[in-house]
């Protein structure tokens, strides 16, 4: 991020009732469609690399997974929906969030397939989420006048509440994913509590967000490398979707939390 800011003086209470009250206009420019053009032309060269790389490897093992029934188109358009989801996300850009309203639905369909039930409660608050995160953006990009939005530190304070917020997220999860049979439940029983962390630090713009990614995407990794082995729908797609998220975890860390003078 080219840009980096310590002011957090307003709450999250405030800042999340402003956005609501903004929600109409900042629809109207998350789905614009010169705007989502704009803005994925104008990344960073090595952004631009990145989001090549990642949408050929969504493709290629789509078209090697040789599932070309609705479960793999769903995993394809999962994969390339988040792609460029993560991608914008990585710069700070708004219309992160039309492919990530995109992306939270068809992969909805694919964790309800897979009865996977942290996964599916973690995905219905993305969604819900996606529509706090671009308000609060688009007040935030309006109100700085630039196109990006700007990294924001922790507290120590914050850092201890989200740390122990997400254990007890964890065992509640835990618990019901027992009583409803889910697969892979102490996995999977993680992806809400890291989601929650995630979602919220990212909506309000905190650098740290990455720091949950980075951990949820890897026990991703490890769920659908499981999923994979039982030929469960769509796992080849998303399998690879993990490991490229994983990678864009990584660079989003690298390019929020680098100084702005370099």
């Amino acid at each position: 991020m080219d840009n980096y800011s310590n002011n957090s003086n307003s709450s999250f209470t405030e800042r999340f009732s402003t956005a609501l009250r903004d929600l109409p206009n900042a629809l109207g420019q998350v789905f614009n469609l010169q705007r989502n053009v704009h803005e994925l032309r104008t990344l960073k060269k090595t952004t631009k690399i990145m989001m090549a790389i990642m949408l050929l490897a969504t493709w290629t093992s789509f078209i090697l997974g040789k599932d070309f029934g609705f479960s793999g188109w769903i995993g394809v358009i999962t994969g390339t929906s988040v792609v460029l989801n993560l991608i914008l996300v990585d710069q700070g850009r708004l219309t992160n969030y039309s492919w990530g309203v995109l992306g939270c639905v068809v992969w909805l369909i694919i964790a309800i397939n897979n009865r996977l039930i942290g996964d599916i409660a973690s995905q219905s608050f993305y969604l819900i989420m996606q529509f706090v995160g671009l308000s609060v953006w688009h007040r935030e990009i309006t109100q700085a006048d630039q196109e990006e939005v700007s990294s924001r530190k922790l507290t120590w304070r914050e850092g201890i509440f989200w740390f122990l917020a997400t254990f007890i997220i964890y065992f509640i999860v835990l618990f019901f994913s027992k009583h409803l049979n889910g697969v892979q439940i102490y996995l999977d029983a993680t992806l809400l509590p890291l989601g929650i962390v995630g979602q919220v630090l990212m909506t309000y713009g905190y650098r740290s967000q990455w720091i949950a990614w980075i951990t949820l995407d890897v026990i991703n990794v490890i769920i659908w490398f499981n999923q994979l082995q039982v030929v469960s729908p769509a796992s080849t797609s998303m399998f690879v979707l993990q490991i490229i998220m994983l990678i864009n975890a990584i660079y989003g860390a690298y390019l929020w939390f680098k100084p702005s003078d370099q």
